[in-house]
């Protein structure tokens, strides 16, 4: 098994599911009858370092297999300097959505979708995170690309009327009509059909009854590879593709990085 958060070792997961039913959200969501397990969801929650996840679209359609790909709109925050050096080239302001990669996802066959945050944008105020979302969600549409479902970027809430950025649906449940969705990618999941596992800041975790907020278990991706012919439920699996690296060096450096970081900071960031 290859390092993880290296291509090499996504390219290995994909090789390993392709002989099973994977589907993008949207399929998922829109599939009759409802998929029997085994089966694969796989998601990419697109944070930055967007050529990462043409990368990780192109191993997975090379393998043919297709996922869904949430996009931030956003600036991004640029890379350590040793890291830019290294990587040669990932822009620290690249602004708003990067539609060209977008749009090199979709032309791959996967499911290019938003990965909202406006209400953290709007500092809690529901009708301007309205507003924004659907803004935006239009220009994504005007430029081409058919969003069929999004995902509510996570994070600690930046004031006081909310929780998260799913509450935008909390409180007006009829924006999937008006915004032309077919779900988003917590809360028109049924849980108890699959088990959620992610990668979320370097750490494989493993959810039974995923609920936005608790801690899962534990496990790997070699210990999700050797499971998936014992599922007997649905696998749904979320990548962070700004977490993987070709160079296994540059992955080690940077993954180092980050579990000091979190370490350091962790205290100030206990509610």
């Amino acid at each position: 098994m290859p390092l993880d958060f290296t291509f090499a070792a996504f390219d290995a997961f994909c090789q390993r599911i392709a002989p099973l039913s994977v589907f993008t959200l949207a399929e998922y969501l829109s599939a009759t009858p409802a998929p029997t397990p085994p089966f694969v969801i796989l998601r990419a929650d697109v944070d930055y370092r967007e050529p990462s996840a043409l990368r990780l679209a192109e191993i997975a359609e090379s393998c043919q297999v297709r996922g869904s790909f949430y996009f931030r709109h956003r600036i991004q925050k640029g890379d350590s300097a040793l890291a830019r050096l290294i990587l040669r080239g990932v822009s620290r302001q690249a602004p708003a959505f990067n539609v060209e990669i977008m749009s090199n996802v979709a032309s791959l066959g996967h499911e290019a979708g938003y990965h909202f945050e406006t209400l953290d944008t709007c500092r809690g105020e529901f009708d301007a995170a309205e507003d924004l979302f659907l803004t935006n969600l239009a220009h994504l549409r005007a430029s081409g690309l058919a969003i069929r479902t999004v995902a509510a970027h996570g994070g600690r809430p930046l004031a006081p009327t909310y929780r998260h950025n799913l509450d935008t649906f909390s409180r007006a449940p009829d924006l999937f009509e008006r915004a032309r969705l077919l779900g988003e990618t917590t809360l028109s999941v049924d849980f108890t059909r699959v088990i959620y596992v992610s990668d979320a800041h370097w750490r494989w975790r493993r959810y039974e009854a995923y609920q936005p907020g608790v801690t899962g278990k534990p496990t790997s991706l070699r210990a999700i590879m050797d499971a998936l012919s014992d599922l007997d439920v649905g696998l749904y699996i979320n990548f962070h593709p700004h977490q993987w690296f070709a160079s296994p060096a540059l992955m080690l450096y940077l993954r180092a990085r980050n579990r000091i970081g979190r370490r350091v900071l962790s205290p100030a960031r206990t509610p």
